[in-house]
């Protein structure tokens, strides 16, 4: 029953520090790639404006 008990706990933590883990990672991922900004933020705007004007030139 003990034993139990501590599989239980102990991989109860580890799941939960196993989900911010992964959210850290895949954040990172999103920081380090030239993947779009959102249009709602004030530097998404500014890239959006950017790439317009660019591409009208």
């Amino acid at each position: 029953m003990e034993i139990g008990l501590g599989i239980l706990t102990f991989g109860t933590l580890g799941f939960g520090l196993l989900i911010p883990y992964l959210n850290i990672r895949a954040l990172q991922k999103l920081k380090e790639s030239d993947a779009p900004k959102s249009s709602l933020s004030r530097d998404g705007i500014e890239e959006r404006l950017a790439s317009a004007t660019a591409a009208d030139r």
